[in-house]
């Protein structure tokens, strides 16, 4: 019987693993990269398992949703990460079974309603784990993003005040900045640059893969400046002191709510104090 209790604790910690190791961020994907920089390469040699699995789940499954503009920021594999979600709901289908098969071999019987409600549980729990993860790790992206894009504005003001046309100004303020912000920036001008295209279409594109609405209201700004000759110096100006104050107003926010989350816990202390304050009392009345 103790035996059966090793491989039962062993898988247990296998799954606990599982779930640790899908809550922690992922690193952007090099085979995401490799496919925006050449878009031909799409045979099937040079094609994972898990994005070829991936790829016919969606043709088959079209009704599961993929969070594509996330995943676009995160530099991750859309078909990749769908067969990631899927293969851990079925882990979670198939976990609990072989634990309480395992328990039954070693003399340990449950009632068949335990089994059944622990695997619905973990399969739901496990088949949303990449949609929470995502979501948080694509907000978090997006915050840092909107953070440079206002420093990124700014430096383009300082270019067009020195006198530089719009395209230049764009293109040289993108080669100032440090940072993934700006490379994703530097590498949406590199390809207009590359299809004979204006900068700002461009920005605009990058903007609608990665869901990020401002970068879409420069993009907006410096096509108007480029096509009709508008000054766009006070709107750039007036853009960039517009995003730092949702910058600060979103910082506020999110203090607000962490002192809020911290209220809890110390209620908890506070509570529990109290209980073993009066205990002693309570148990020489009632003992």
């Amino acid at each position: 019987m103790s035996g059966w209790l090793v491989v039962a604790g062993v898988l247990t910690g296998l799954g606990c693993w599982l779930l640790v190791s899908e809550l922690v961020p992922a690193g952007p994907s090099l085979r995401a990269a490799i496919d925006r920089l050449d878009s031909g390469c799409t045979s099937d040699d040079r094609i994972s398992l898990s994005a070829q699995l991936g790829r016919r789940l969606a043709t088959a499954g079209p009704w599961l949703h993929v969070p594509v503009e996330d995943l676009r920021l995160l530099g991750q594999d859309s078909a990749g990460w769908l067969a990631r979600k899927v293969g851990l709901g079925f882990a979670g289908l198939v976990g609990v079974p072989a634990l309480s098969a395992l328990l039954a071999l070693g003399g340990l019987s449950l009632h068949w309603t335990i089994p059944a409600g622990a695997t619905i549980a973990l399969a739901a729990v496990l088949f949303f784990v990449p949609d929470i993860r995502t979501r948080a790790s694509a907000r978090a992206k997006r915050a840092d993003f909107r953070q440079a894009l206002t420093s990124y504005v700014d430096l383009v003001a300082l270019e067009r005040s020195a006198g530089a046309a719009p395209t230049e100004a764009l293109e040289a303020a993108s080669e100032v900045g440090r940072g993934w912000a700006f490379e994703r920036i530097s590498g949406a001008l590199s390809q207009a640059r590359k299809a004979s295209a204006p900068p700002w279409d461009g920005l605009a594109s990058l903007a609608q893969e990665i869901g990020i609405s401002e970068l879409a209201d420069l993009a907006e700004i410096a096509g108007v400046a480029g096509q009709e000759g508008a000054r766009i110096l006070d709107t750039l100006s007036a853009r960039a002191e517009s995003m730092r104050a949702e910058a600060l107003a979103a910082a506020k926010s999110q203090a607000g709510a962490r002192s809020t989350t911290m209220v809890l816990p110390i209620a908890l202390l506070a509570g529990g104090f109290l209980v073993l304050l009066i205990f002693p009392d309570f148990y020489r009345l009632f003992g």
